[in-house]
């Protein structure tokens, strides 16, 4: 299932459906640059950002929220 319904060139507006991103969180006091496999993302200190559910899987973030410098949530 797609994220997104196809739409003409000239339209911008895109459906977005909450239920299919999570939200990732940086729980330190310190910015994180993350390798993602779409290029390097700066998760800055105590900010959170939605994105896909398949960011879990990457080796880089599973370390983070291992150690607890990343949080990962559906809501």
């Amino acid at each position: 299932m797609p994220l997104f319904k196809q739409r003409k060139p000239g339209q911008l507006e895109r459906d977005w459906d909450p239920e299919q991103f999570v939200t990732v969180r940086n729980t330190t006091s310190q910015n994180i640059l993350l390798d993602l496999p779409t290029g390097r993302f700066r998760l800055d200190a105590g900010r959170s950002f939605r994105m896909t559910p398949d960011i879990a899987g990457v080796p880089q973030v599973k370390d983070l929220v291992a150690v607890g410098q990343v949080e990962i949530s559906k809501k």
